[in-house]
C-alpha cells in the first residue's frame, strides 16, 4: 500500500479490480464476492459500476481510510444504500449531511453523554431480571430459547422505554406494541418501510399529547429532543423530533440484537470463554451492576473484552459508504467526483495483516498492544465525525445483559457449525441462535 500513500510524480495509476460490473449492496452475494476479491487484488481496487457512472472503489487500508474518511471526511457525503434507509428514517442524523447534520448531531449526543445515560442503568438490569425469569421457566422444563428473537425483543424495549420514558405504558395500552413489526419481519424492503413509516402518526401524537402535558421530571430520549436547542438557541421542528426518533428505534436497536444474538453463539461454542466470564460476574455484586451498569472498565473487564471480540468477528455494520463530492487526488490515483467509495468492516477485522488469527475467538487479543497493529482496523462503530453515537448506551446494555444471564445460566449451543449469517444493512444471524440452558 505504500504506493497508493505516497504523493510522488508521475501519472495515474489505474487501480487493481474485476472487469465485468457487479451492483455492489449489502447482501450475500456482495460481502462473500468481496472476500475473493481482496484475496484477488488486495486492499485497493475498483469495481464496474452497474449504471455506467465511475467505478466504485472499494478500501480496506486503515491508513487511507484515516485519510479519506476521516482528514478528508467534508469531500464526501452519503453512500449508496442511504437512499433507501432515508425513506425508513427520514431526514436522521444517519442520512443527513452537511450543516443539518452537524446541527442535529451536536443537539443529540449531548443526550448520550454517559452521565445522563446513568439514569437508564436501573430500567437495563431490570428489563434484563424479566428475561431472565422468563429464562428460567424455559430450562426448568427443559425447552430451548431463541436468544436471537429474545435479545431482539429485549432491546427493542429497552431503546422504546428510554426514547418515550412515561410514555412507554400508553403505547402498549391499546394494543400490542406497534414497534413490534421491528422484530416480526425481517426483510427491510418497500412494504416493511411503509408499514414503519405509518408509525411516525402515533410518534407525532405522543409528541402532541408531551407538549399538553406537564413536563415530566425523569429523563428520556423524547423529552430531551423536544427541549434541547442548537447554537443559536433555535428548536428542533416536529418532523424534525420524529425523524430522529425514528432512526433511534431503529439504530438503538438492531445493531445491539444482533451481536448479543451472536455473542450467544460464541459464549456458548467456547465453554473456557464462559467460564472465565462467570466467574468474574460472580465476583461483581449484582445491586452495584444494577446502580452503575458496570461503566467502570475495571468492574467487569474480560465480559467488555468478549463483547470487543463479537464485534470484531460479527460487526453489525459491515459495509459502509460515502460519494466523493469533488475529484481527489490519492497518492498516484485519482479519485474522480461521484465516485461511490466502499470500506468494509468485516475484512478489515479478518485482516491477517492487523491481527493475529482472525478466524479465531480470542478475547484477550485485547489485550495485546500490537492488536489490532492500526487502531482503524477496527471499525464496529465506523470512525470520525460520523461514529456512533450510541456506543456507550449499546455497551453498557450488552455488559448487563450477559452479566444478568450468565450469573444464572451456562448456555449449550444446540445448532451445528456456525449459524448461517445473513447480509443485509445489518449483519445478523439468519435463523436464529438456539441455546439450551443449564441453572447454575
Amino acid at each position: 500500500m505504500s504506493e497508493v500513500l505516497d504523493s510522488g510524480p508521475g501519472a495515474a495509476l489505474a487501480l487493481p479490480g474485476p472487469a465485468a460490473p457487479f451492483p455492489i449492496a449489502p447482501d450475500d452475494a456482495t460481502r462473500h464476492q468481496l472476500v475473493a476479491w481482496q484475496a484477488q487484488y488486495g486492499d485497493l481496487f475498483a469495481v464496474p459500476a452497474t449504471d455506467g457512472g465511475p467505478a466504485c472503489w472499494v478500501i480496506n487500508e486503515p491508513r487511507l481510510i484515516r485519510d479519506l474518511m476521516v482528514r478528508r471526511g467534508h469531500s464526501f457525503t452519503k453512500g449508496m444504500g442511504l437512499d433507501r434507509v432515508k425513506i425508513l428514517l427520514g431526514n436522521g442524523i444517519m442520512v443527513s449531511e452537511g450543516e443539518f447534520w452537524a446541527r442535529q448531531r451536536h443537539m443529540i449526543q449531548l443526550a448520550f453523554k454517559p452521565r445522563r445515560l446513568a439514569d437508564f442503568n436501573t430500567m437495563f438490569f431490570d428489563e434484563n431480571r424479566a428475561l431472565a425469569a422468563r429464562w428460567m421457566s424455559a430450562a426448568q422444563a427443559g425447552d430451548t430459547v431463541n436468544a436471537e428473537l429474545d435479545t431482539s425483543e429485549l432491546t427493542l424495549a429497552i431503546i422504546l422505554k428510554a426514547i418515550f420514558g412515561p410514555d412507554y405504558a400508553r403505547l402498549l395500552a391499546a394494543e400490542d406494541n406497534p414497534f413490534a413489526l421491528l422484530t416480526e419481519i425481517p426483510e427491510r424492503n418497500l412494504s416493511f418501510a411503509a408499514r414503519f413509516h405509518r408509525l411516525r402518526k402515533l410518534v407525532d401524537e405522543i409528541i402532541e399529547r408531551r407538549l399538553a402535558e406537564e413536563a415530566s421530571d425523569s429523563f428520556d430520549f423524547l423529552g430531551h429532543l423536544l427541549s434541547v436547542t442548537d447554537r443559536d438557541d433555535q428548536p428542533m421542528t416536529r418532523t424534525q423530533v420524529i425523524d430522529e426518533v425514528m432512526t433511534l428505534v431503529v439504530a438503538g436497536h438492531e445493531t445491539t440484537a444482533s451481536t448479543l444474538a451472536f455473542a450467544w453463539y460464541l459464549i456458548a461454542e467456547h465453554p473456557e470463554v464462559c467460564a472465565r466470564m462467570q466467574a468474574e460476574i460472580d465476583a461483581v455484586d449484582e445491586a452495584t451492576l444494577r446502580t452503575t451498569g458496570g461503566t467502570d472498565r475495571k468492574t467487569l473487564p474480560y465480559v467488555d473484552r468478549v463483547v470487543a471480540e463479537v464485534l470484531r468477528m460479527y460487526p453489525s455494520g459491515w459495509l459502509l459508504s460515502r460519494r466523493a463530492l469533488e475529484d481527489l487526488t490519492v497518492g498516484k490515483h485519482q479519485l474522480a467526483a461521484g465516485t461511490q467509495v466502499f470500506y468494509c468492516p468485516y475484512l478489515l477485522h479478518y485482516h491477517r495483516g492487523y491481527w493475529h488469527e482472525p478466524q479465531r475467538f480470542d478475547p484477550d487479543r485485547f489485550t495485546r498492544k500490537d492488536e489490532p497493529s492500526h487502531r482503524l482496523a477496527y471499525l464496529p462503530f465506523a470512525a470520525g465525525p460520523r461514529r456512533c453515537v450510541g456506543e456507550h448506551m449499546a455497551a453498557t446494555e450488552m455488559r448487563v445483559h450477559l452479566a444478568t444471564m450468565l450469573r444464572r445460566f451456562t448456555p449449550r449451543w444446540i445448532g451445528s457449525g456456525e449459524p448461517a449469517i445473513e447480509s443485509a444493512i445489518n449483519l445478523r444471524p439468519a435463523d436464529g441462535i438456539y441455546l439450551q440452558l443449564n441453572i447454575r
